[in-house]
């Protein structure tokens, strides 16, 4: 089987030790120490931070440089190493398990004046199954607040991820769309995919 985690699902069923073990990091819902490290980016690899401390924080949304760590790994091969995400929700500050987990994408935010580099996104090998984890893609209340997810880097890493998890592998290729440092493109044609809206 293969999952794909999108957003705001690295914040629910804390309780579910297997969950957890599938999303590798998550956020808020009393997540602490005891969940595990913090894990981030820093001078070209990722560190494990056992210091206590809550897990989950995000500021005002904001668009954000997206960084691809792992420019080998298939959802990520051909696409630029760096690249501009639009207006988002930006989790930072996750902690979990971290096991059998690979980092492939970060972006840089500061909490209280002091930053470093998050994972946006990432995979992990549960039992016989792959999973891809995307922070990326808040959705509010309102139907017109879907600028995260209109976002072309979104969306193909988001389906890359998805064949990824799937197969193993990535056939799509990179679309001439895809933005790219300093260049913010959006897909305005997305529609929403789920019934959230009245």
């Amino acid at each position: 089987g293969c999952v794909v985690v999108v957003h705001s699902s690295v914040v629910g069923m804390d309780d579910w030790p297997a969950y957890n073990e599938m999303i590798g990091l998550g956020a808020w819902n009393g997540r602490n120490e005891k969940d595990g490290p913090y894990v981030y980016w820093q001078d070209g690899r990722v560190v494990y931070d056992y210091s206590p401390g809550p897990a989950g924080y995000h500021g005002l949304q904001h668009p954000s440089t997206i960084t691809n760590r792992n420019t080998d790994h298939p959802i990520l091969q051909g696409l630029p190493t760096v690249w501009e995400h639009f207006k988002d929700e930006i989790y930072a500050r996750l902690r979990g398990p971290g096991r059998n987990m690979e980092v492939l994408a970060t972006t840089y935010e500061e909490m209280n004046g002091a930053g470093r580099h998050e994972p946006m996104l990432w995979t992990v090998n549960y039992g016989k199954g792959n999973v891809f984890v995307t922070l990326l893609g808040h959705a509010g209340n309102d139907p017109e607040l879907r600028y995260a997810m209109e976002c072309t880097g979104f969306q193909v890493t988001l389906s890359r991820g998805a064949e990824w998890a799937a197969t193993g592998k990535v056939t799509q290729k990179t679309p001439q769309d895809f933005p790219s440092k300093g260049i913010i493109t959006l897909r305005k044609g997305f529609k929403v995919p789920f019934t959230a809206f009245p």
